[in-house]
């Protein structure tokens, strides 16, 4: 009788472990660019993913024939093959690093969706995409560095927020100098492993009280 009680009130303890292991990792919402030096070339890789289901629509850009491009004087960014843009309204800053009209043209060399941050007139678009999924996209500049485009400053040069009704932040899209990093997988894998350790120990515990109160 003791050692059901005892297994009653551990019961709880139990279930924890087990909602770490199937409790699925969040995926945040973000969209980032990464600016790089690849050997002799500079890279623009667009990485994430944005609710733009409650995003508020502007108007629609169509940069057919302009295939990646970079403009700091007015924070205007564009990656994948140009194509006609839906476009969404955001708020952020209208330029970065300075206001040097340092343009680079990707010149068709491009992968992926097609993105463009145009800070300057607070919009953001993109070409035939559903909302959430994964964005993957770049535009490589040929023979040219960092330092030439001014883009000396690693980090975070600046952060725009994706408007919905009323203005309000639904999302997030960052600039970044400095390639991607990678996310860190295991960690959730390390977190779920040690709580499966510690279940493990806690019922040879239960079974070992069990067994010295049926003896």
């Amino acid at each position: 009788m003791f050692a059901f009680i005892r297994l009653k009130q551990l019961a709880p303890l139990l279930a924890v472990p087990a909602a770490l292991l199937l409790t699925p990792g969040k995926a945040d919402a973000i969209l980032t660019y990464n600016i790089f030096q690849s050997g002799a070339d500079v890279v623009v890789s667009a990485s994430g993913s944005l609710n733009t289901a409650a995003a508020t629509t502007v108007t629609s850009i169509d940069s057919t024939g302009v295939n990646g491009f970079i403009r700091r004087s007015i924070a205007r960014i564009l990656t994948g093959t140009g194509a006609p843009l839906t476009t969404y309204s955001i708020s952020g800053p209208t330029s970065f690093l300075g206001t040097l009209s340092t343009f680079a043209n990707a010149g068709g060399n491009t992968t992926g969706f097609t993105t463009g941050l145009f800070g300057a007139t607070s919009q953001f678009g993109i070409a035939s995409y559903t909302s959430g999924d994964s964005i993957v996209s770049s535009a490589t500049f040929a023979g040219t560095t960092l330092a030439a485009l001014g883009l000396t400053t690693p980090g975070l040069v600046g952060t725009w927020n994706l408007l919905g009704g009323e203005n309000i932040s639904v999302d997030t899209i960052e600039v970044i100098v400095g390639a991607p990093t990678a996310v860190p997988g295991p960690l959730p894998l390390l977190g779920a492993a040690a709580a499966f350790g510690w279940s493990r120990r806690l019922r040879n515990r239960i079974s070992t009280a069990k067994t010295t109160q049926i003896g």
